[in-house]
């Protein structure tokens, strides 16, 4: 039986939500809701969902037995409300990056899903990158060691996106917020969501000034930098851009005490080519290029399958929903990104150090 959804939000990334659906496969849209009638009847007819099952209101639409699931795709500000009351409402909801504009709402969403019993999943589609998931799984071998230091960058030399995501009453934030929290996510993710306890950051928006389309409008940054300390006693350099006079601000890595790996190939830095690694390589069905074979050495992977990553998160979502759970990308995880942007935010507003606390449950 096709697992139900209804769409909350018909903006444009209801779209990428709706194709992702068929892509993957099992899904059935079933309902619509958005505050604009005209929009939501139009996507209704678009996705050939029935007139009767057309809302302005959310709570009118949860109130339908026939809805499993509840996509998620208005601006950030708007996350919190559908969210936990899908989820109060006893729905599954995929809900889009960023889980949320402010600590406080990506708490309230983290808590109801605890409450409820319901899967939570934030659409941080990157995440599912076959290299990413082997990244991790180099590193939950303890290939690298504990690890020390990490880097996590991301840069648009001109790529502020403009319409709701520059006005904080929409977005919340800016650039951190809207492409920062994928790189973010997915450093923590593969270092295993170490817990932050302080961050030291700026965050700015110069450029975008000096643009008549944005100045006197936008109120969010188009740059962020940050320092996070971890309770482990490892950090995380954080960069991000909109816009930026420079074609990149780094990449993404970790350093270990044993190895380091580079998340966007990867690639692992090492001493030997250790029968460890050798063993997950062949477990994976991957080829290794080990430069040189012996002695410190520089390691690349081949045999990748390529993957869509917007199918592949919905497959996972899919499949979560079939079996009750647990969520593929789980939501304590994701809102540690909320509590690093908070800290990010009042740190450049006090311009020093501040110490951050993951919310308890």
């Amino acid at each position: 039986m096709a697992i139900r959804v209804g769409i909350v939000g018909t903006g444009g990334i209801s779209r990428a939500h709706i194709n992702a659906y068929r892509k993957a496969g099992g899904f059935e849209i079933v309902a619509v809701c958005d505050i604009i009638a005209s929009k939501a009847r139009q996507a209704a007819e678009e996705w050939d969902v029935p007139k009767k099952n057309v809302f302005t209101s959310v709570g009118k639409m949860l109130e339908m037995d026939e809805i499993d699931t509840v996509s998620v795709c208005t601006y950030n500000q708007g996350h919190r409300r559908p969210t936990v009351a899908a989820l109060n409402a006893g729905k599954h909801v995929f809900c889009e990056k960023p889980m949320a504009a402010t600590l406080a709402d990506a708490t309230a969403m983290v808590r109801a899903a605890k409450e409820s019993g319901k899967i939570l999943q934030i659409g941080i589609h990157s995440t599912f990158h076959p290299g990413l998931q082997f990244a991790k799984k180099v590193i939950d071998e303890g290939i690298l060691g504990d690890i020390y230091y990490s880097e996590s960058a991301g840069c648009r030399r001109r790529g502020n996106p403009g319409h709701t995501f520059i006005y904080k009453k929409t977005a919340g934030a800016g650039a951190i917020v809207d492409i920062g929290v994928y790189n973010m996510h997915n450093s923590l993710y593969a270092m295993g969501y170490p817990k932050p306890v302080r961050v030291s950051a700026i965050t700015e928006d110069y450029i975008s000034m000096q643009d008549p389309r944005f100045k006197d409008e936008m109120d969010v940054e188009e740059f962020g930098a940050a320092w996070v300390r971890f309770e482990n006693g490892g950090v995380l350099l954080f960069k991000i851009s909109w816009a930026v006079h420079q074609n990149t601000l780094g990449g993404n890595f970790c350093l270990g005490k044993e190895a380091g790996i580079s998340l966007d190939g990867p690639v692992v830095f090492a001493d030997s080519y250790s029968n460890d690694l050798q063993k997950l390589v062949k477990s994976e069905g991957l080829t290794a290029n080990p430069d040189p074979p012996d002695g410190m050495t520089t390691i690349s992977f081949e045999g990748f399958q390529g993957v869509d990553v917007w199918e592949a998160q919905m497959v996972a979502f899919r499949e979560a929903v079939k079996t009750d759970g647990p969520s593929p990308i789980p939501p304590d995880g994701v809102l540690l990104t909320n509590v690093i942007m908070d800290g990010i935010f009042r740190s450049h507003k006090s311009g020093k150090e501040v110490a951050v606390k993951v919310p308890e449950f």
